[in-house]
């Protein structure tokens, strides 16, 4: 007879090669989309599924056994088959924490096993797996491009609405609700009077929109911790960006194959002004901070 433990195991086994091949995903997402939004090459269009996986550098498509999470990473030693240039670390890590995280809401939040292969057991693990996902997707889009696509922000926002219609949220849908409605007002008058004072955006638009997604999440009752804590994350992420940028990245004379950072493609009048950072990964960690303090 097999033992409940071994079930456990197995469940675990599932959810971490999920992750994984999630974080796969995420990967061409991360790549692709901000590449999509920048694109006015008409002939030249791509998509998150065409064309198929392959070297940005050879052009060589990527073959199924080189494609396999992590492993394949370490199978070639971080390096293309044909053309040899080097893969960023960037995206086995990616894969590898995207799946830690699923083994790990795996071990915190599954009960009795019984109880997780039911739809309410399983439903459960979504709202900590999606928020992840999505809050790490902007992260390092924003990071790189200094852009927080609508596409990600308003998907956080509708999937905390309706995970919170489906009692799957430690918050009410009320709370929800105004929680979005208080932050996006909260943010824009910030920015708003900012661009009165100084004559410029002081936050781009993009942050209201994820404030606002973000306090669907937490309910109105944490919009000012949300802000508090975003803030204070900004200015240690600063602090960590600017030792990056002078310490790592500038002594380097050239970024990997890959991971190009496009500050071109992004607003002008926002990259021109030397203190400024993405807020986005400040917002992100401050969301995910406050969540998991309420489940």
């Amino acid at each position: 007879m097999v033992t409940e433990p071994i079930y456990y195991r197995v469940f675990f086994l599932i959810c971490l090669l999920t992750g994984m091949c999630a974080g796969s995903f995420m990967n061409v997402v991360i790549y692709r989309l901000p590449r999509i939004l920048f694109s006015t090459d008409g002939e030249t269009q791509i998509s998150l599924a065409w064309p198929p996986s392959h070297c940005p550098v050879c052009r060589s498509r990527i073959k199924f056994y080189d494609n396999i999470p992590v492993v394949s990473w370490l199978v070639l030693q971080g390096k293309c088959r044909n053309c040899r240039t080097r893969i960023p670390v960037v995206y086995p890590l990616t894969e590898a924490v995207t799946g830690l995280w699923f083994a790990g809401v795996y071990l915190c939040l599954a009960g009795p096993v019984n109880t997780l292969l039911t739809f309410s057991g399983a439903a459960g693990l979504l709202p900590p797996l999606t928020l992840f996902c999505l809050l790490y997707c902007i992260t390092v889009i924003d990071f790189r491009h200094y852009l927080i696509p609508d596409v990600l922000s308003l998907g956080l926002l509708w999937a905390g609405m309706v995970f919170s219609v489906c009692d799957l949220l430690p918050v009410a849908p009320f709370q929800s609700v105004a929680g979005c409605v208080l932050a996006y007002a909260l943010i824009r008058g910030v920015q708003r009077g900012y661009h009165a004072v100084r004559g410029y955006e002081g936050l781009g638009g993009g942050d209201a929109k994820l404030f606002a997604a973000a306090a669907v999440w937490v309910g109105v009752a944490q919009v000012p911790w949300l802000i508090l804590f975003s803030a204070v994350a900004g200015g240690m992420l600063y602090g960590i960006r600017r030792f990056y940028q002078r310490c790592i990245l500038v002594p380097s004379g050239r970024p990997e194959a890959g991971t190009e950072r496009e500050v071109d493609d992004a607003d002008p009048d926002i990259c021109r002004h030397e203190f400024y950072i993405p807020f986005g990964p400040a917002i992100s960690l401050a969301t995910l901070v406050l969540y998991l303090t309420r489940i």
